[in-house]
């Protein structure tokens, strides 16, 4: 979780990585935990999601580039 954690804010401080070992470890405290993963899981999935649609927008272009070229084709013909 604390890997997730770091991924989802995009960097690794110091302090950061002290607060999560505080946190995990030292003084654990289940309800921000809770919170935190309730976080990155939402995180997650938006960029899943994100990665979804850029696929299909990149899919689509595609499509839409092979269907000009065969409407040149065509009119070329």
């Amino acid at each position: 979780m604390k890997y997730r954690y770091i991924k989802m804010k995009g960097e690794a401080t110091p302090d950061r990585i002290a607060e999560l070992e505080e946190l995990f470890e030292l003084h654990r405290d289940a309800a921000k935990i809770r919170e935190m993963k309730k976080d990155v899981e939402a995180f997650e999935k938006v960029v899943k999601q994100k990665a979804m649609h850029d696929e299909q927008v990149r899919l689509n272009e595609q499509a839409a580039k092979h269907f000009e070229q065969q409407l040149k084709r065509i009119k070329a013909d």
